[in-house]
């Protein structure tokens, strides 16, 4: 009993698990439909969310407050660049995925340099990369008359495995990959110790720059993979496809574990905390919330999830105080 109270304790993204179970739970019985197929398809829209929000995740593990508002822009513009590109046609998206890699790269780069080498703060300069690239996107669509999906990529983000969609599959590797990339790669460890002590790091001999600028091209990558594949999941590039995605990154990882002062990531918590975020959204919708009052109550949710973690910070502070003066 208390090795599940400890695991539990430092690993608080288990109360979003059993959360997620119990709004999944009480939507199924308030709706009529409890059963896999309900489940399978908050965890698909989860799934979407996901791919953001891993990104999102390693920015805000490196520290300084970095949080990348930049993601929703990239989403956008990304989707109306792949489906230029592809216009329909499978030959094309090879093409379409070296493009969007490339420009997602740039920008995470040049997200990099304002933060690194301007010191302009993660928050400022990423929300201005994100007007940048949303104008870019506003600028496109004026003469965009492209609707067609490759059917490639249609078939990625609809077919099913067993009943299961194959975009869950390919999460779970996603996050498999991931939780590699943290725990068992140089600059995994590397970024938990720039998130926990950069001054620290320096000393060690880590190269935090590049550790940093990485975590921003990573992120960006995320986004214009998550942009192209969106394209298939609403039915084309739309203006504003990525806003909501701005706050949700954000929530999934806080309340998925992952510290928002940085040095500690967690992926399995962020796949819980999509999937929570999900249903928490899913149930104001049935409710009939307004976009706004899903955003007030998104916003409560971070703060609360904010207060929570630093009450526990403070309660193992004085403690630590307690017995050095005992």
């Amino acid at each position: 009993m208390k090795k599940v109270k400890k695991y539990i304790k430092e690993n608080n993204w288990v109360w979003a698990a059993v959360g997620a179970f119990l709004l999944w739970f009480v939507m199924g019985i308030s709706s009529g439909r409890l059963n896999l197929e309900s489940f399978l398809s908050n965890a698909y829209t989860a799934a979407f969310l996901a791919i953001l929000a891993f990104g999102q995740m390693l920015v805000v593990t490196s520290g300084r407050g970095a949080i990348d508002l930049s993601i929703p822009g990239v989403l956008t513009l990304m989707a109306f660049v792949s489906m230029s590109i592809i216009n329909g046609e499978n030959k094309n998206v090879p093409l379409a995925i070296l493009v969007i890699v490339v420009l997602g790269a740039v920008i995470g780069f040049l997200n990099s340099v304002m933060v690194i080498y301007l010191q302009i703060p993660a928050i400022i300069a990423t929300m201005a990369m994100n007007y940048i690239l949303t104008t870019a996107a506003l600028l496109i669509n004026k003469n965009f008359s492209i609707f067609a999906i490759a059917p490639v990529i249609q078939k990625l983000v609809t077919t099913r495995i067993f009943g299961v969609q194959l975009m869950i599959f390919l999460i779970i590797l996603l996050a498999v990959g991931f939780w590699f990339l943290l725990n068992r790669t140089s600059y995994g460890k590397s970024l938990l110790a720039v998130g926990q002590n950069r001054e620290a790091a320096k000393l060690a001999g880590i190269k935090v720059n590049r550790v940093e600028m990485l975590t921003y091209v990573f992120s960006s990558i995320l986004a214009a993979f998550g942009g192209m594949l969106t394209t298939a999941r609403v039915g084309g590039a739309l203006l504003g496809m990525g806003d909501s995605y701005t706050l949700e990154t954000v929530a999934s990882i806080v309340v998925g574990g992952t510290l928002i002062s940085g040095g500690k990531a967690n992926v399995p918590g962020t796949l819980v905390g999509c999937l929570f975020l999900g249903l928490i959204v899913t149930a104001m919708q049935i409710m009939g919330f307004s976009v706004g009052a899903q955003n007030i109550a998104k916003g409560a949710l971070i703060i609360i999830v904010l207060l929570l973690s630093s009450g526990d910070a403070v309660e193992k502070k004085v403690k630590r105080t307690v017995e050095k003066a005992a």
